[in-house]
C-alpha cells in the first residue's frame, strides 16, 4: 500500500515525512500524556486519548487493546493475550519532546499504520477561556512550614458554607488534612469560623474554574497526595474526612468519594451513591462532580477538564474515561457517609447545565455510558 495516496481524514498529508526511528520511552515519561490518535485508513480515531496510569488507555475503548506498555523501549498497545497489537517504531521529536509516534499494527481487524499526536485537552466548547487571558489565583493566605499533612481538602465556599462544621470531633493535632478555601463571595473573605491554610478571593466564580484557577501550574496545592473537592453544602464531621483519606490512601484509589446519607434533610443526587450497610469500600464506575477525592495523579489528568465549565455536568463521566476506567482503583467509600443538606438543581439551570454537558461529549467525542443507580 501508498501509505501517502491514503485519504488521511484528519491527518496531516505529510505527516510521516520526517519521522525517524523512536527514542528509547519510559512509562514514567509516558504516563498521564495526552495524544490525539488515528489511522491512515479510517483517520483520527479519538481526538484526545490519554495514556494513563496502570497501562490503562483513557478515553479510547477497543477490544482488541487491553492495555499500554513500553517493551523494549519501545510503546506498544497490546491484546487481553499481552501480545502487541501496534508497536510505535516511528517518532517524531521537537524540543527534545516526542510530538508524533507512528507503527505499524492491527486494530479491530484494520491492518494500518497508527499515529499518536501530542495534544491538549480541547478548549470548551461553550465557554472557552480567550486566549491571552491568565488564569492563575493569588493566596492571600498560605502556610509558612517545613512540614505540611498528606492530604488537601479544597472547596470553593462563601459565608453561608458549612465546612466550619466539618472540623467537629477534631483537633489539628490529629488531622491528616490541610485546607484551601477558594472564596467566591463578593465580600471580603468571612472564613474565621473554622481554621484553614489556604485562602484566596475569587469573586462570582463557578465552583470547578475556582479550583482550576488554584491548580495552577506552580501551585502549592500540587504537593499533596489526595485531594478532596467538596460542595460547601455538604455536612462531615472531621473524623469523616480524615477516615475518608485514609481509605483512598489504603485502596490506592485515583477517583473515589464518601457515600451520601438517605433521610430527611438530605439529598443524594443517585441513587448508586447513597451509602450500603457492611461495605467499606465499594468499586464502581461512577463518582460524581459534587464530591470526589483524586489521587494527584489522577487530578493532574482531569484537571484541564474543569478550566472553563459552568454547571460541571459531564465531568463524573469524563472522568473515569480519561483514567481508563479504572476497575479497582476508583469507587465509593461506604465507611464514610456525608449529607447533601440541597435538592439537585437548586441553584442553577438544570436544562442548560444538560445543554453544557452533551457540548463536553462532543467535544471529548465520548459516547455515554449507562450506570445503574445513577440518573
Amino acid at each position: 500500500m501508498n501509505i501517502m495516496s491514503v485519504e488521511r481524514r484528519g491527518l496531516p498529508v505529510d505527516l510521516l515525512e520526517g519521522l525517524s526511528e523512536a527514542p528509547p520511552l519510559t512509562g514514567d515519561t509516558l504516563t498521564g500524556t495526552f495524544w490525539s490518535f488515528g489511522d491512515f485508513k479510517q483517520g483520527i480515531l479519538s481526538r484526545f486519548m490519554v495514556l494513563a496510569p496502570g497501562g490503562l488507555i483513557g478515553n479510547y475503548f477497543d477490544p482488541s487493546i487491553d492495555l499500554w506498555q513500553i517493551i523494549d523501549g519501545r510503546l506498544c498497545f497490546v491484546d487481553h493475550d499481552g501480545l502487541p497489537t501496534v508497536v510505535f517504531n516511528l517518532a517524531g521529536v521537537e524540543a527534545g519532546k516526542v510530538t508524533t509516534l507512528a507503527g505499524r499494527g492491527i486494530i479491530g481487524g484494520v491492518d494500518s499504520t497508527y499515529v499518536l499526536l501530542a495534544t491538549n485537552h480541547p478548549a470548551h466548547p461553550l465557554f472557552s477561556t480567550p486566549a491571552g487571558v491568565e488564569r492563575k489565583a493569588s493566596f492571600l493566605v498560605e502556610p509558612f512550614r517545613e512540614s505540611q499533612r498528606p492530604n488537601l481538602v479544597v472547596v470553593p465556599a462563601n459565608a453561608k458554607s458549612l465546612h466550619p462544621r466539618w472540623f467537629d470531633g477534631i483537633d489539628d493535632g490529629m488531622r491528616n488534612w490541610d485546607l484551601c478555601i477558594g472564596y467566591y463571595g463578593v465580600e471580603e473573605p468571612e472564613v474565621s469560623g473554622s481554621p484553614y491554610e489556604y485562602l484566596a478571593h475569587l469573586p462570582k466564580r463557578k465552583k470547578f474554574k475556582i479550583i482550576y484557577d488554584l491548580f495552577h501550574q506552580n501551585s502549592p496545592l500540587w504537593n499533596y497526595e489526595r485531594i478532596w473537592l467538596p460542595d460547601d453544602d455538604l455536612l462531615c464531621s472531621g473524623e469523616d474526612v480524615n477516615r475518608m483519606f485514609h481509605l483512598s490512601h489504603k485502596y490506592d484509589l485515583d477517583l473515589a468519594q464518601p457515600s451520601l446519607k438517605k433521610g430527611p434533610g438530605c439529598y443524594p443526587n443517585h441513587p448508586l451513591t447513597v451509602q450500603r450497610p457492611h461495605s467499606v469500600v465499594r468499586f464502581e464506575g461512577f463518582v460524581e462532580i459534587m464530591c470526589p477525592i483524586f489521587s494527584r495523579r489522577g487530578l493532574q489528568i482531569c484537571i484541564d477538564s474543569m478550566r472553563d465549565v459552568e454547571s460541571g455536568y459531564g465531568l463524573d463521566h469524563l472522568w473515569p474515561s480519561f483514567l481508563g476506567r479504572p476497575i479497582g482503583r476508583m469507587g465509593i467509600i461506604d465507611a464514610v457517609s456525608i449529607a447533601h443538606t440541597r435538592p439537585l438543581g437548586a441553584t442553577y439551570n438544570v436544562n442548560a447545565a444538560l445543554e453544557e454537558q452533551a457540548a463536553l461529549f462532543r467535544a471529548y467525542q465520548y459516547t455515554p455510558l449507562k450506570y445503574a443507580g445513577v440518573w
